[in-house]
């Protein structure tokens, strides 16, 4: 069975897309998909701009029940949300996720130290695998302290920006900061995101990259979500195809969306 829902896209809820939720819907179900979440973005205290990433949490939801009502019978549309994790804001966010009532929650690491890998003054004055390295040390304390979320979003972001991107980049390079991070989730009952956005930007596999996903399933793993990350509705359901194969031929058998909260397991 092909991937049937997208459980990461954005719309102009999101201060980095300015596409209405409406479009991406039309898109979905001209691609057919059975379901999608809108995943928008709320990082508090962005770096250089605290503002950019908020959410008007009451506004979005008006209007996706508003659309889920027009679309009924056509696409199931859930509302979600892409938490920024950073130290400082681990007990904000965990009163956040809990004041509203979210079908499905991604845990997202954009920033590091005050830093966003999105641009290149992050690799500045350091070389391309201490920044790697420190942002999954951050990761990794970040998810030591924060439980309110269901899935882990492309937990290797950090390399779609660097400037060799994935070239000197694998799991076994970095094993030793990865295996921690993917034992935690194991532990803690979170999900995995297969984030195929790695694809659109150049590195020619998902975040994380296939070797993570290999080594989670052989740690156990089992429990994946899968969203492409779309800002603009041609990247919906971005290279599913291609996944799908991937995920099987590592012994993936299901993936899991979200409704309230609770997963249901879909097979692959």
């Amino acid at each position: 069975m092909e991937i049937c829902y997208d459980c990461h896209l954005h719309s102009d809820f999101s201060g980095d897309c300015d596409v209405p939720a409406e479009v991406m819907i039309q898109k979905a179900v001209s691609l057919g998909l059975k379901g999608i979440c809108f995943t928008e973005h709320l990082d508090l205290d962005a770096p250089g701009d605290p503002d950019f990433f908020l959410l008007d949490t009451e506004e979005y939801f008006q209007s996706l029940r508003d659309l889920q009502a027009r679309w009924a019978g056509k696409l199931e549309i859930r509302i979600g949300v892409e938490l920024g994790i950073q130290p400082h804001v681990t007990e904000t966010l965990t009163e956040y996720a809990a004041s509203h009532p979210f079908d499905f929650i991604i845990g997202s690491q954009h920033y590091a130290d005050g830093g966003d890998p999105y641009y290149p003054a992050y690799f500045e004055g350091r070389s391309e695998r201490e920044c790697y390295e420190r942002f999954f040390q951050v990761e990794y304390e970040n998810l030591r302290r924060f439980d309110s979320f269901d899935t882990l979003g492309h937990m290797d972001y950090v390399v779609r920006y660097g400037p060799n991107q994935n070239k000197y980049y694998s799991y076994e390079e970095y094993r030793e900061y990865l295996d921690p991070l993917l034992v935690l989730l194991i532990e803690k009952g979170k999900c995995l995101e297969v984030n195929t956005g790695g694809f659109r930007h150049g590195l020619g596999e998902p975040n994380p990259c296939i070797g993570i996903l290999k080594r989670y399933r052989e740690l156990g793993g089992e429990q994946i979500t899968i969203g492409s990350d779309a800002h603009t509705p041609e990247y919906l359901a971005y290279e599913f195809h291609k996944t799908t194969a991937l995920l099987r031929e590592l012994g993936y058998r299901f993936y899991c969306v979200f409704q309230n909260r609770k997963p249901e397991q879909l097979p692959l």
